[in-house]
């Protein structure tokens, strides 16, 4: 069964008005690419401000163990413990999530120098701020320019960065969010096999490579038989703005690379498909 992939993400209800008013169709077009564009520069200035680790009583952690392997779970000093050790981990935590993030962009960027890098966090955030969703490009019904397409096709990723999908499936063929996993083209296959071979007449997994996927304005996808959340149409406001985005996959975890792009515009080298220089 061919997973679409519809990320259902708009922010009618959220969207800034303020960012419309006084702009052309152009000039809101090219300054959504921009943002696209430069998204990776924020998020490795923010993945650089690293937080400090909180001040902690060390001797108080050490005595709310002791306490702890005696059963006295429920002391003042045993739940100040676990307050302190709680915060510090959250710390420990959000720092090395930073961390992750800086490798992933740079791996992604030393690889393939010509794209873009941006999380699905902060498409979500875009889309948000801008009225657009995204979505596999097969429901995707607006134009695509030759430029474009040259620039799509021209586009290779290699199988290591491959996302697969593993998505469970019930036994009326259907699958829920939840139940899909991000695995790699190995791991994909590998499981594949060893379902066929293991409980051929019972297997409710299916396996498939991640298609592309693009952002838009609501009108230029197909949603018969899909959802989008907090979509209110009083607060429509349609800009012409494809981003084109490849799924990568790092450590188990969803990235996109920034393929091209078009708009009213698509003709100004300087706006369209921005890449690493």
């Amino acid at each position: 069964m061919a997973i679409f992939n519809f990320l259902k993400k708009t922010a009618n209800s959220e969207t800034d008005i303020a960012v419309f008013k006084g702009k052309s169709n152009n000039e809101l077009v090219a300054e959504i690419h921009e943002t696209f564009n430069t998204e990776v520069d924020r998020l490795l200035l923010e993945a650089g401000i690293l937080k400090p680790l909180p001040d902690t009583d060390k001797a108080l952690l050490t005595k709310a163990d002791r306490l702890q392997n005696l059963g006295f779970n429920n002391t003042i000093e045993t739940k100040e413990a676990s307050k302190q050790r709680s915060v510090l981990n959250e710390v420990e935590k959000d720092n090395g999530a930073k961390n992750e993030l800086k490798k992933t962009i740079k791996y992604f960027s030393q690889k393939y120098p010509l794209y873009k890098f941006i999380t699905e966090d902060s498409v979500v955030k875009i889309c948000k701020k801008y009225n657009l969703i995204y979505g596999d490009v097969s429901r995707y019904v607006g134009d695509v320019p030759d430029k474009n397409l040259t620039d799509i096709e021209n586009f290779k990723l290699e199988d290591t960065d491959e996302l697969w999908i593993e998505e469970y499936m019930n036994h009326m063929g259907m699958s829920r969010s939840s139940d899909l996993r991000y695995i790699t083209a190995t791991e994909a296959e590998e499981k594949s096999r060893y379902d066929r071979m293991s409980m051929p007449s019972t297997v409710h997994y299916s396996y498939n490579k991640a298609r592309m996927e693009i952002a838009a304005p609501l009108k230029d996808f197909n949603t018969e038989g899909m959802e989008i959340e907090n979509f209110k149409l009083n607060r429509k406001i349609e800009i012409p703005d494809p981003v084109v985005l490849y799924p990568v996959l790092y450590k188990g975890k969803k990235h996109y690379l920034i393929i091209t792009a078009w708009g009213e515009e698509a003709s100004d080298e300087l706006v369209v498909n921005q890449k690493f220089n």
